[in-house]
């Protein structure tokens, strides 16, 4: 949080210098709006206008363009507010006599407008001076607000107290020129507090999206070494299992064809279903790494699409039931549960011998269930070893999703997989 602190501050100083060009072109416009209203007037009210107009040209000249950005650099922003502040300090000079009478008649106003000016309610010129102390706050923080409301403090009393002691006034001018400095103290303070605490705020969501991105990447990273342990496990329990068997057969077919060529024969046919069954798992491994069904299809999709082939390829009867909506499910639940699925009808169709297959996945309020049943043969899971059949990937994927995973079966009796969600 304390490295990305200063890229905020100059970031703030940045909107802050866009504002401040933003008030003095707006300035601009106003007294050029002045001048025009005047001109038919006559005397020398539109001398007065220009008059005034003086301080805001100048600040235009110099802080408009960037004559002066790079000499100053940080500081650039802070002087041309300083001089703002100056400039407004003085224009507040009329709070201390008969503000609008005094002022309009140094600026040549006709007598009857004079008069109307006279009995309505003035604009005060001091809440103009505040603009630059807020921005001030904003682009510097507290210590630039502290500087600011100090200079324009000193300002304010100082031209209060030169008038006031001319002009013999009573002590509430004075009083009130008090009540002014303590609100030029207060409302940049504010504003400082709150954009440090906007600032601190945003670099703290920065530094959580930063957290959390490095989070996603462990767990991406994670899931692909997972994935590729269970692809490594697939070939070798399809591919290296079919060559292994294939070396195996080839040394005996050496031997059978010098002693018993009819038995070669039979030899032959054996590794022929070898080959093309080691070939049908390749494929098949090769095109769980090319195909995403479930990004493609969605999981519903996906899994009447692949039993719609598994039924094609092992005339297997297959049956499917769906309950629920999909999108209560998110990308990973759902690309989890379609390989369980998958990795199940796999072990179906290498070792069940089963006549039907149903597969049903039940989405409801407290959690999802995905059901895979066969009639196969069936088997002893006390007596399987673990690291076989895919039965570790299928844990490994539903640990991911936090899903509890139960294997059922007993001899002549068929399986089930039972794949439970909580939500």
């Amino acid at each position: 949080m304390n490295a990305s602190q200063p890229v905020d501050q100059s970031l703030a100083r940045l909107e802050a210098l866009r504002i401040f060009r933003l008030v003095l072109v707006v300035q601009l416009a106003f007294l050029g709006l002045s001048f025009l209203a005047l001109l038919g007037l006559g005397g020398t009210a539109h001398l007065g206008v220009l008059f005034r107009a003086i301080p805001t040209l100048v600040l235009a000249l110099l802080f408009l363009p960037p004559w002066l950005e790079k000499a100053l650099d940080r500081f650039f922003l802070a002087v041309g507010l300083g001089l703002q502040i100056f400039f407004s300090s003085i224009e507040t000079a009329y709070l201390f006599v008969d503000w609008p009478v005094a002022r309009l008649t140094q600026m040549g106003i006709p007598q009857e407008i004079l008069e109307y000016y006279a009995v309505a309610p003035p604009i005060e010129p001091f809440f103009f001076l505040l603009i630059p102390l807020v921005l001030l706050a904003w682009g510097y923080g507290r210590r630039g607000a502290l500087l600011g409301s100090s200079w324009a403090a000193f300002l304010h009393l100082s031209i209060g107290l030169g008038l006031t002691s001319q002009a013999g006034y009573p002590r509430l001018f004075f009083a009130q020129a008090l009540m002014r400095i303590a609100l030029l103290y207060l409302v940049p303070f504010i504003v400082s507090v709150l954009a440090e605490r906007e600032r601190q705020q945003h670099a703290e969501l920065e530094a959580a999206h930063e957290r959390l991105r490095r989070h996603a990447a462990t767990v991406e990273q994670l899931a692909i070494s997972r994935e590729r342990n269970r692809l490594a496990r697939d070939l070798h329990d399809t591919l290296a299992h079919s060559l292994s068997a294939l070396t195996v057969q080839l040394q005996a077919l050496r031997t059978l064809l010098a002693n018993d060529p009819e038995a070669a024969g039979e030899a032959v046919d054996e590794l022929s279903v070898l080959a093309r069954r080691g070939l049908e798992d390749s494929r098949r491994a090769i095109q769980a790494l090319r195909s995403g069904p479930v990004e493609t299809l969605g999981v519903d999709g996906a899994l009447r699409d692949t039993l719609q082939a598994f039924q094609a390829r092992t005339g297997v009867q297959t049956k499917l039931s769906i309950a629920g909506d999909e999108s209560d499910l998110t990308a990973e639940e759902a690309q989890a549960l379609f390989r369980i699925a998958e990795e199940a009808l796999s072990n179906v169709e290498r070792h069940a011998s089963a006549r039907q297959v149903t597969v049903r996945l039940a989405r409801g309020v407290d959690r999802i269930d995905l059901v895979i049943h066969d009639d196969g043969v069936g088997f002893d899971p006390a007596t399987v070893d673990v690291h076989h059949y895919g039965l570790t990937g299928m844990r490994e994927r539903a640990a991911m999703i936090e899903a509890n995973l139960e294997i059922s079966s007993h001899p002549g009796g068929g399986s089930e997989v039972r794949c439970s969600l909580p939500r």
